[in-house]
């Protein structure tokens, strides 16, 4: 019998609902717990916890896989350190690991990829073989909707099971520093901040749209905790981030233009930036020239912007479906010539490299049949379960890392 192992995943019930559907079709599925939020919406036809220090961890996985005979394990993000080291055990042990991320296609779409994601990705991404892929004519499936409440709900119900657990699992330190007070404090400040920009900020739309087509640069910010940042950038924080984009703009963009500050949903009742932006507008003599807003709709501003700026954002995807110049500041695998702009900050302002749009729709179509399922962990989720299940159940079966992912042989869309 095959034998697969999950560890952390998303918010909610997808890994319990992934698990069961592999379990259904004859994988003997294991689920390992690190906190109360994991065992809240785990199942598996095995639950164990690991209450241990971190440094303990790695010893331990080892031995649960050995043991247990494991030919594939599954994880959520990459880059948490209990997962980084899990990986590390899996490549010394010569089994798969397989790792979901939030769509590098948004919002409609889940990244599965063997290895690693985003810039850990072991795909293929020269353009090279982007040039000779051809493409399966794989079709997407209905769009997902709006996820915001669901994944709300579930972030809640994670830190207060998290909370009241805590002490069957003392040693465990989250990849997140807040509480589940904080953390629960923020999701509601969310839904308040949603309603009253959705308001206050409605005019900036108009004003971008008119006054300021084609006369804007966006710079789409990231989430404070976001992996991205702080594992494919030299950037120290996202504040360091806007500090510097601010500092260039000034000095080398065009008089005439003005630079959009896009705060992401996500952290919407995590942070804010206003101060600090205030602040370095009147450092940098850019007062007048720098927007901070919040819940714009994105593919307005991109009809409209004359560039984006982005540390290593899906933005910039979307940015190049707009046929946007785009800048990436961090490592991104989409950032290549012909669709990025190769040269520096400094000279973006001035000169943006255009989007070679035909490169850009090869590139879309090798990263949406190689990397992406139709639809979300947080909402409709039985169609990407549907989709996904059957193409694990072959791999677990098959214990190899060479056999190809072809995430649309199942697609139901």
């Amino acid at each position: 019998m095959s034998v697969a192992v999950f560890l952390q995943g998303p918010h909610g019930p997808f890994f319990a609902e992934l698990a069961k559907r592999l379990s259904q079709r004859g994988v003997i599925t294991h689920k390992i717990n690190f906190n109360g939020g994991d065992r809240f919406f785990g199942w598996a036809d095995s639950q164990v916890d690991f209450s241990g220090c971190e440094h303990d961890w790695p010893l331990f996985f080892r031995r649960y896989l050995l043991k247990h005979g494991a030919k594939a394990v599954f994880v959520y993000g990459d880059c948490r350190p209990l997962h980084a080291m899990a990986r590390a055990v899996c490549e010394s042990l010569d089994i798969p690991f397989g790792v979901f991320e939030e769509g590098y296609l948004r919002p409609d779409f889940v990244t599965f990829e063997w290895g690693g994601v985003n810039a850990f990705s072991p795909t293929d991404w020269s353009r090279e073989t982007i040039d000779r892929y051809q493409g399966c004519g794989r079709q997407p499936g209905a769009p997902v909707g709006r996820t915001f409440s669901q994944r709300a709900c579930f972030a809640i119900g994670y830190y207060l099971a998290m909370r009241f657990a805590k002490s069957r699992y003392p040693h465990y330190q989250h990849h997140r520093s807040r509480d589940w007070k904080a953390e629960g404090a923020c999701w509601i400040r969310s839904f308040f901040r949603k309603g009253l920009y959705r308001t206050t900020q409605r005019f900036l739309t108009s004003k971008l749209t008119t006054d300021f087509s084609r006369k804007f640069f966006l710079f789409p910010l990231q989430t404070r905790d976001d992996f991205q940042l702080r594992e494919h950038s030299d950037l120290l924080s996202m504040e360091n981030a806007i500090d510097a984009v601010l500092e260039s703009f000034a000095r080398h963009a065009p008089a005439n233009t003005v630079l959009v500050l896009k705060h992401h949903p996500m952290d919407r009742g995590f942070c804010h930036y206003q101060e600090l932006v205030d602040a370095l507008g009147a450092r940098y003599k850019l007062s007048d020239r720098v927007i901070y807003c919040h819940d714009l709709h994105l593919p307005t501003l991109l009809d409209h912007a004359r560039g984006v700026v982005t540390i290593n954002s899906t933005v910039g995807i979307s940015a190049l479906l707009h046929r946007v110049p785009t800048k990436v500041l961090g490592r991104a695998l989409y950032d290549m010539r012909g669709l990025t702009h190769q040269g520096s900050l400094s000279s973006f302002w001035k000169a943006p490299a255009t989007v070679d749009y035909k490169l850009f729709q090869r590139f879309h179509t090798y990263l949406y049949e190689q990397t992406q399922l139709d639809g979300s962990f947080f909402k409709g989720i039985n169609a990407t379960i549907e989709e996904v299940g059957e193409c694990l159940q072959q791999i677990v079966n098959s214990r190899s890392k060479d056999t190809p992912f072809e995430v649309g042989s199942t697609n139901t869309g």
